[in-house]
């Protein structure tokens, strides 16, 4: 990794955005189609209604990432965990391993470089965008449109979810926030930065409603220690 792109990965409140917009991946990706419902219908308040169901969700991801300054993405790959209501890990595989993690207000970012420890509360904009995404993990339709304009596309053959955030200083860093999927498939999502920063990932092996075993919590967040990736990536439930 070059020292520009090794500059921009150890920023901590673009890591922060980052992690956190992928916690309100995993949670979209836990939106399962009711038994019995016709295939061709699904509406904002039917999907709302997915996302707050699920016990956990694991998946392993390859993410995108355009900066204006660079002539190619920078590429990453890994796999992501989210256990309700408020602790999220994101173990990188390639090109270097890192990890991420976010136990209530606390976030914790280690790599080759060292150990960064990071207070959400203290990052005002951080905090305000969880609380934001918090309001999606409940499936809270009203909260939704009041901190977000929200635009809803499509059917279960196709559809796309654009958020824009309401608070100004959120919007200084994301632009927009869009999901896109099928049925109760997420294909992607898009993180679109003010800075023209677009980060696009996209999900494989997504196991939804997914339980985590007390042994399993104590390996993705660790009271001391270093964290680790589930045995197989998204583990067995």
């Amino acid at each position: 990794m070059t020292d520009r792109r090794r500059a921009f990965a150890r920023r901590p409140r673009a890591k922060a955005l980052v992690l956190l917009a992928s916690a309100a991946q995993l949670c979209a990706a836990s939106a399962q189609v009711a038994p019995g419902r016709p295939v061709g219908k699904l509406d904002l308040e039917t999907l709302m209604g997915y996302f707050a169901r699920s016990r956990g969700v694991a998946a392993e991801f390859r993410e995108e990432k355009s900066l204006p300054l660079l002539s190619a993405p920078v590429v990453s790959e890994g796999v992501l965990y989210f256990s309700p209501p408020d602790r999220m890990a994101r173990f990188t595989s390639s090109p270097e391993r890192s990890s991420l993690i976010v136990v209530g207000d606390r976030l914790r970012i280690e790599d080759g470089l060292g150990v960064q420890e990071i207070d959400l509360g203290a990052q005002r904009t951080a905090k305000q965008f969880v609380d934001q995404l918090l309001v999606l993990f409940r499936g809270d339709l009203a909260a939704l449109r009041r901190d977000y304009e929200v635009g809803f596309e499509g059917d279960a053959g196709a559809w796309s979810l654009r958020l824009v955030s309401r608070s100004v200083r959120v919007r200084q860093l994301i632009r927009e926030v869009t999901l896109r999927g099928r049925a109760d498939h997420l294909d992607e999502m898009v993180v679109s930065g003010s800075d023209g920063e677009v980060t696009r990932t996209t999900y494989r092996r997504v196991a939804t409603d997914r339980a985590f075993r007390d042994d399993e919590l104590a390996v993705l967040f660790p009271a001391q220690g270093s964290p680790a990736p589930l045995a197989g990536g998204v583990g067995t439930p």
